[in-house]
């Protein structure tokens, strides 16, 4: 059980505050679940499974199995990844589709991690006639990242990635897996060794 506490106040004031708000709870030591292994074989992976929503709209996933961003901390390949590919400005890909009117929304991210294992994923809220050019979209998206294959990480988007990160949400989710040291000091993306990390990362999305 951890708790991150980011205040302005002094560390008696911030201490007796926490005490006053969460001693009573009760500390159990469980420790974190913990999954071995890898959780698609090949007979799981380059698949297209389609299901009828009861909600209404149409939705289009990517997920793709890959080696967990928390192995490469320092690094951060999938917040670097997941901001390329999310980005909505002008000259996106998201920007492309919606031009188009094919979206209405894209999101990309690590999610469902463990330190075995991970997920990468591309959500895609479409319209009727991004459904219908739904095989169009896929196209797009990969041509996409094969364009990230070929291009050199910049520093100015890991400084722009890392200007949006909350120290203390992401130190909170990591607190059972980063070393001590990163508990003192913020969290920060590096670009040292990242070249090769972001390369092999963008190829088991491709």
């Amino acid at each position: 059980m951890h708790l991150v506490i980011y205040a302005k106040d002094d560390l008696d004031k911030s201490e007796s505050l926490v005490k006053n708000k969460f001693e009573k709870i009760r500390n159990t030591d469980l420790g974190c679940v913990n999954f071995t292994g890898q959780p698609c074989d090949s007979e799981n992976l380059q698949i297209i499974v389609k299901a009828v929503p009861i909600k209404q709209g149409h939705k289009l996933r990517f997920v793709w199995p890959l080696t967990p961003g928390i192995r490469h901390y320092k690094e951060g390949p999938s917040r670097y990844l997941g901001h390329l590919i999310g980005h909505e400005g002008e000259g996106s890909l998201f920007y492309a589709l919606k031009k188009l009117g094919w979206v209405t929304s894209l999101s990309a991210g690590e999610s469902d991690w463990t330190y075995d294992f991970s997920f990468f994923k591309v959500v895609i809220d479409l319209t009727d006639a991004g459904h219908k050019h739904f095989e169009d979209i896929v196209a797009l998206l990969l041509e996409y990242i094969h364009l990230l294959q070929r291009s050199e990480p910049c520093k100015w988007i890991f400084d722009e990635v890392t200007l949006m990160i909350s120290f203390t949400s992401s130190l909170n989710c990591l607190l059972s897996t980063l070393p001590p040291i990163c508990y003192v000091f913020p969290y920060k993306l590096m670009m040292h060794s990242v070249k090769t990390v972001l390369k092999n990362m963008v190829f088991c999305i491709a």
